[in-house]
Parts: C-alpha cells; structure tokens; sequence
C-alpha cells in the first residue's frame, strides 16, 4: 500500500482531533487544543495517509528546556507520542505501524531534542530504536472495573481510613466543592511545591484551572470546617481514561484530615468507574508512592519513552540526571 506524509493545514485539525478521540490509546494529550493550552506557540500535525485515509499522526509543539529548543514534552502533558491506527484492516498490521513511524520520525526533520512519551499498552519501539533513539520504561497504575471490585481490592487500613473521612464528611467537618478561589490555589500550589522540592508553573495551572470544562476536567476540592481548603485535584478526562495529573493538599493535619490526599483520589476514582473509564494514576517510580497506588488497588502496566538528542549539552544533563538516579 502506497502511504504518503505530510503536515496537516491548521484548519483540518479537526481530522487529527477526531482520529485521537477514536483511536484505542488516544488521549486528551494528544489533541492539538491541549498542546497549544500547555505549550507557547503553534502545534504542528504530521500525518500518514493511505487512499486519503489518516493512519497515523503525530501532534507536536516547540519548547524549550536547558536552553535547548526541541520537542520536549510539554509540562502537565502525560502521554505525548505518534499515534497508528488503520480501522480497515481486521487485523493490526506491525509492518504498516512501523513503515508509517518511519515515514514521521523522517518528517520531523533535524532538531536539538525529540522526546516521547507512549501511552500504556503502545509497545512498538523498534522504528525509535532502528532511527537511533535511546529507549526507557517507567510504570504507570490503572483502576478499571466496577467500584465494588475497587472497594473489595482496597487493603484493609486504606478502607478504615475512608471509612473514617467518610463520616467527617456525613457530619459536615469535611466538605466536597469543585470551585476553588485563586487565593487557596495559590496557597496549595506552594505549599505542594515547597513539600516537593520542585518549580510548578503557577501561571499555567491557574489558566488549566480556569479552563477545565473546556478541556474536559475534574477538579476536586477538600475543605475542612475547621482549616478551610486542605486539597485540590485536577483530573483531565477523554473517552477513555481520568488522569491524575494535580494533587495539592496541606500537610501536616492530624485526626483524619493527615489522610485528606487519599480521600481526593477516591474521588477521583469514583467519577471514572461511575463513568465507565479508566483511572490512570500517571504512574511513579519512587517506592513510597508505588507502593500507595498499588494498595489503592492500581495495576502495573508498562509506559515506554523514546528521546533523541543530537544537543552535546542536553545529552550531557541527562547523563548527570541519570547517575544522581542510580545513587539515590
């Protein structure tokens, strides 16, 4: 089959967007609306066409980062990678994916860095691989079924502690909103961030906050009668998946509030399975939090990154990185 390569014009879009909400591994992450939100500048499409049919694409936006310009992934962007899917064949064809992969990695042209994220259960690293990118697997957890088959996966202490918040609530101590006031966002966004020893761009998750039933997103706030606001969470969603992208909360809190993050995730669990969707955790791989979403009854599931990097310079920071990983 002849395939042909090409940007797609800003004004179809539309196609690429379309082809992401029906693709099987498709997320929120990949639309062009999301890039363009989280990114500074214009996304880029490259698309695959077979007899005018789209098969494969890949959205894309500049950034910078270490003062190297290149297609990173944009910050707060969970899965950033090409996409395949051919709805005539009956059957997945490993020889097209990789012929098409080849066609888009071509496509993208020389930069400084290229770096992707694939979305749990995309396996086909090879054409990365065969075109001299350097590959790595991280995990991610995921919730699916039923809340009783969440409920009855819960280890016992987990479930105590809910039990617990979930009479604080019954008795008005705890409450469950959606708004949230600039003032208490800004208050948990440092807080998180002082706790967590990391910059968190401030500007950019008040503007996702503001846009969240635009984007489609779930946000969650926990107020205390007592404290006031004690956490926040933003849970991007698409047609197959809620993501656990922002959880900022207080510290410090006795009685049951010191378990206030847990009750945001239960939340947050709830709205996916009462909605027939996955719950992805975004995965971690410090042992603290791994071990957190597994007892809160995440399963494993392998994420693969691929990246490119003719920069000297970024090549050498994420060598440094890497030791300072394999020491700590």
């Amino acid at each position: 089959m002849s395939l042909t390569c090409s940007f797609i014009k800003r004004e179809d879009f539309y196609l690429w967007n379309d082809f992401v909400k029906n693709h099987p591994r498709g997320a929120i992450f990949h639309q062009t609306d999301w890039l363009e939100m989280v990114g500074k500048g214009e996304a880029k499409v490259i698309a695959v066409w077979a007899h005018e049919k789209l098969i494969c694409g890949l959205g894309l936006i500049l950034s910078q980062k270490h003062g190297v310009t290149g297609y990173h992934i944009p910050p707060f962007t969970q899965y950033f990678s090409p996409l395949y899917f051919n709805p005539a064949k009956e059957q997945a064809s490993i020889s097209e994916e990789h012929e098409c992969l080849k066609l888009i990695l071509e496509h993208i042209g020389k930069v400084n860095h290229v770096d992707f994220k694939l979305p749990h259960g995309h396996h086909s690293i090879l054409p990365y691989y065969w075109k001299g990118y350097e590959t790595s697997v991280s995990l991610t957890h995921i919730i699916k079924g039923t809340k009783e088959s969440f409920y009855a996966g819960l280890d016992k202490k987990r479930q105590g502690e809910l039990k617990r918040l979930r009479k604080g609530i019954d008795s008005g101590e705890v409450i469950i909103e959606e708004r949230i006031s600039d003032n208490d966002l800004l208050m948990l966004i440092r807080e998180t961030a002082s706790r967590k020893q990391f910059d968190m761009n401030e500007k950019l998750l008040f503007r996702m906050v503001e846009n969240a039933a635009s984007i489609p997103a779930k946000t969650i706030t926990i107020r205390s009668k007592e404290h006031g606001v004690v956490a926040f969470g933003f849970f991007p969603y698409d047609e197959k998946a809620v993501y656990n992208l922002v959880n900022l909360s207080v510290r410090g809190m006795s009685g049951m509030l010191g378990t206030v993050n847990l009750l945001l995730l239960n939340q947050a669990i709830e709205f996916a399975l009462d909605n027939n969707l996955v719950f992805d955790f975004e995965g971690s791989m410090l042992k603290g939090v791994e071990a957190f979403f597994r007892k809160m009854g995440g399963t494993q599931v392998p994420v693969y990154r691929v990246q490119k990097s003719p920069s000297i310079k970024f090549s050498l920071l994420r060598a440094v990185k890497q030791i300072k990983n394999d020491r700590s």
